[in-house]
């Protein structure tokens, strides 16, 4: 049984994850997820959601995050995540060079390098103001 888009707006900051995890959280309880599932869909999204906390509004206003899931068919869950900050694609970041030693590699790119092993589908799109992270897992 397939489940229609649910959506969720919430301000850009940190306090926000806790929300946006529940939220999405159910999405993968509704795709049928295990348990071992839903905390990689938890990690995920945590990595995403704070790529746009720390990044997205350089300017100290409050930003606004949107986030909506669905689940087209049972076990694949879909995950949008928009937001009006700056323009920013992830996933053209390089992927990280793991056998060079800690001291050799630059800050940052584990956690895309981590998202790309967890989903099965990821990707970017600037839309208007708006750039749109989509995810699939299942």
């Amino acid at each position: 049984m397939s489940v229609a888009p649910q959506c969720l707006s919430l301000t850009h900051t940190i306090q926000s994850l806790a929300p946006a995890t529940e939220f999405v959280r159910r999405g993968a309880q509704e795709a049928g997820f295990s348990v071992n599932r839903l905390a990689e869909v938890e990690l995920v999204l945590e990595e995403l959601f704070m790529n746009v906390a720390r990044h997205a509004y350089l300017d100290g206003l409050p930003g606004l995050v949107e986030i909506t899931w669905s689940v087209p068919q049972p076990g694949l869950l879909c995950v949008d995540i928009a937001d009006r900050g700056i323009a920013f694609n992830p996933l053209t970041r390089a992927e990280p060079d793991l056998n060079a030693s800690l001291n050799e590699r630059p800050v940052g790119g584990l956690g895309i390098f981590l998202i790309r092993r967890l989903t099965q589908s990821l990707e970017y799109r600037r839309d208007g103001n708006w750039n749109r992270v989509h995810f699939e897992m299942f």
